[in-house]
């Protein structure tokens, strides 16, 4: 749940077969707020990324090419914030938990073959 609301959200990796693995931020009113960037604060990992995607539930990061993401989402952290920026008038954050993600993560990426 994003803090304080009834608005369900998902914030998933998973294997995309054409970009590898993707970071995807799943949530009903995405598109509707304008959501275009993200700052993540994992432990002393702190970036702004610019989202892809145009549907309007969901927002991706391909993590290829956002290595220093990868690396701060499997590097044991227990928890992780991201901040909504320019998503229109409102402006979240929500932190979501990492436990487990190191072990989790790479077993999807050793199984993750992406095709041409």
């Amino acid at each position: 749940m994003v803090d304080a609301s009834d608005i369900e959200a998902c914030y998933m990796v998973r294997c995309d077969a054409k970009s590898g693995l993707i970071f995807e931020i799943g949530e009903a009113t995405v598109g509707e707020r304008g959501l275009r960037s993200a700052r993540f604060e994992i432990g002393k990992y702190k970036e702004t990324i610019r989202l892809d995607g145009n549907s309007p539930d969901r927002r991706t990061i391909v993590l290829s090419k956002h290595p220093k993401l990868l690396a701060a989402l499997t590097s044991g952290a227990d928890f992780a914030t991201m901040f909504a920026l320019k998503a229109g008038e409102i402006d979240y954050s929500t932190g979501f938990e990492l436990t487990g993600a190191r072990d989790q993560i790479s077993r999807l990426a050793n199984g993750c073959r992406t095709k041409p």
